[in-house]
């Protein structure tokens, strides 16, 4: 009989749902589940629609731009 007792305390333990608050119910996991699609889809469109940095046009910092030769060297190593 102890032993039957054992088993079933083991049993309703086991049966226990420790992750989920009892006043949660399937329709709202399932809305949950809906808002968090739309999230990762928005995130996915923006990551595609966005430029990447190595194909973004150079920014000009300010500073005179130095001269270059046809092959791309600094025109003034030809000078010196």
């Amino acid at each position: 009989a102890e032993l039957m007792d054992d088993f079933n305390e083991i049993n309703e333990s086991l049966g226990r749902n420790f992750a989920t608050p009892e006043g949660l119910d399937e329709a709202d996991l399932e809305a949950e589940l809906d808002m968090l699609e739309d999230e990762l889809e928005e995130e996915a469109e923006a990551e595609a629609d966005a430029t990447p940095s190595y194909l973004l046009p150079n920014t000009p910092t300010g500073e005179p731009a130095e001269r270059v030769d046809e092959y791309g060297l600094p025109a003034s190593a030809l000078t010196s």
